[in-house]
């Protein structure tokens, strides 16, 4: 029997950030192998950084006797906890309107009056209104790496960011944001599809 573990495993490794896309989830569940279409899906932007994966490690614990405390057996823990994080630096109303209740608009002219910030006379500040509490998003999350050659695809994130932060004056105020994978409950053929894909680019079929 040939190896399938080669070498080739190091070609199109996952470098890098091209971009993070969402679609929202689709409740019972997503068929990742029907064709998911991202073109126009909602796009967040990560400080450099500050997107990461990260899950808890399995964890071990021995089963032994009492007579010389031989071990016998070892139980395993599955990790779990399968979550992202990152850091969203802007504060457009688009933004906004995606994670936090909307409140009231704030109309040019009628509120926000400072004087001197922009002449004698002073500027006004336009906007809207939002609850302090986000709001969790369940989404399907595209995230393709620097190349485009390779992309992974969670079926089912459970999304929320902080309220902003601003840690000093030479970097751009920002959102942090965790989401954590959630199991995909979604059945084809009895069979479930699966709760993530690692995807590598590919030419599209002929007449597609």
């Amino acid at each position: 029997m040939s190896a399938t573990l080669t070498h080739a495993m190091l070609e199109d490794l996952h470098i890098g950030n091209a971009s993070i896309s969402l679609l929202a989830y689709t409740s019972g569940g997503v068929d990742i192998t029907n064709g998911l279409d991202f073109s126009a899906a909602d796009q967040i932007f990560t400080l450099e950084g500050t997107f990461n994966l990260t899950s808890d490690d399995p964890s071990a614990t021995d089963i032994k006797i009492d007579q010389h405390q031989e071990v016998i057996d070892t139980k395993i823990t599955k990790g779990g906890n399968w979550r992202m994080t990152g850091n969203i630096p802007s504060q457009a109303q688009a933004l906004l309107e995606y994670f936090y209740t909307e409140g009231g608009t704030i109309a040019a002219g009628t509120a926000q009056s400072v004087k001197g910030v922009k002449g004698p006379d002073g500027s006004f500040y336009t906007g809207e209104g939002f609850l302090s509490t986000p709001e969790t998003k369940e989404v399907t999350m595209l995230v393709e790496s620097e190349s485009k050659n390779t992309a992974i695809l969670f079926a089912h994130v459970k999304l929320i960011v902080s309220p902003m932060r601003r840690d000093d004056n030479d970097n751009p105020a920002y959102f942090p944001f965790v989401g954590y994978v959630l199991p995909n409950p979604k059945l084809v053929n009895s069979a479930l599809v699966g709760d993530f894909a690692v995807l590598k680019a590919a030419a599209l079929p002929t007449g597609a």
